[in-house]
């Protein structure tokens, strides 16, 4: 039997996530995070041939020098996916305009670069809510992929709120309504009015993969948080199982937060925001662990997109 398996990632700035929280730098923003992370990820991949699903903001398809990396993607059979317009954290509370604006603005800004449309959705901080689904719909989405069914939701919920004190609102939730923690962890077609629910007639829903029984995280940034044994004991029970594999990074996996020019664009715990190892490490520590990970997930693993994937789900 063959496993399926695909590798996504949340295509998410400092910009996008933090809004200029902490950024000691004059001259703000400089783009040389995107374009580092999305070359190295690519150059990441290649030597296994995977292409994987990119979930971008539509305002990193702005800046001129962004669009020739994301058109490069595109091109070489990566798929470009909506994670909304703005990185909007407090995705769930928006009212339903405000929801349609931030997909809609993504979409147009994706095919004015790349002549492409998106089908697939991801809130940003996986923090979806069910009044989302007859938006999505109606715009014409193959599958979304924004339920994290992890039993550590009420944790991570409670830190993400603690570690944003400088944020106000929406921006301190995350992980969407509580009941997406007991979704069903395989690929499934959702009720049409509730994405953590099987049924007839829903979207198609991808859910981030957990580890059976316990329902643990299985992704890049648990992985360097926990440790490579953690990984590699969680993965034997994943393949044992014959379960799928949905394995998320993010853009900041793939960049070297140590480099010069962005050293001073990361910001600290002190200024109220959550700070993951991945801007703590640099890139010449992350990759081989990377890799590490994938080389064992390709040995027994058949990679697609998520579009791919979507497309056979029942």
């Amino acid at each position: 039997m063959t496993r399926r398996a695909a590798i996504s990632s949340d295509i998410d700035t400092l910009r996008s996530i933090y809004g200029g929280r902490g950024c000691r730098r004059a001259g703000g923003y400089t783009g040389l995070e995107f374009r580092m992370g999305l070359e190295q990820f690519a150059r990441f991949l290649e030597p296994f041939g995977i292409r994987a699903t990119l979930f971008m903001v539509g305002v990193d398809f702005e800046p001129s020098a962004h669009r020739t990396v994301i058109q490069a993607l595109a091109s070489a059979g990566h798929e470009i996916a909506n994670h909304t317009m703005t990185h909007a954290q407090g995705f769930r509370g928006l009212s339903t305009d405000e929801k349609e604006r931030e997909i809609a603005g993504m979409e147009e800004a994706c095919v004015a670069v790349t002549g492409l449309r998106p089908v697939g959705f991801r809130s940003p901080g996986w923090n979806m809510g069910d009044d989302a689904i007859p938006i999505l719909e109606r715009r014409g989405y193959a599958y979304d992929s924004s339920v994290h069914p992890t039993s550590l939701t009420p944790v991570f919920k409670f830190l993400h709120w603690w570690n944003t004190s400088s944020r106000t609102g929406g921006d301190r939730t995350t992980l969407g309504q509580m009941g997406y923690m007991l979704a069903p962890r395989e690929p499934y077609r959702a009720s049409a009015m509730r994405l953590a629910h099987r049924g007839g007639g829903g979207l198609i829903e991808l859910p981030l993969t957990v580890v059976p029984f316990v329902r643990a995280p299985f992704w890049a940034t648990f992985l360097l948080a926990t440790g490579f044994d953690v990984f590699a004991r969680s993965y034997r029970l994943l393949k044992a199982m014959g379960c799928s594999i949905q394995y998320q990074f993010h853009l900041s996996d793939f960049v070297d937060y140590t480099h010069p020019d962005l050293a001073d664009q990361v910001p600290l715990p002190a200024d109220g925001v959550y700070v993951p190892q991945s801007l703590r490490m640099p890139l010449s520590q992350k990759l081989p662990i990377f890799q590490r990970a994938l080389s064992m997930m390709a040995e027994d693993y058949e990679f697609l997109t998520l579009q791919q994937w979507a497309a056979t789900v029942g």
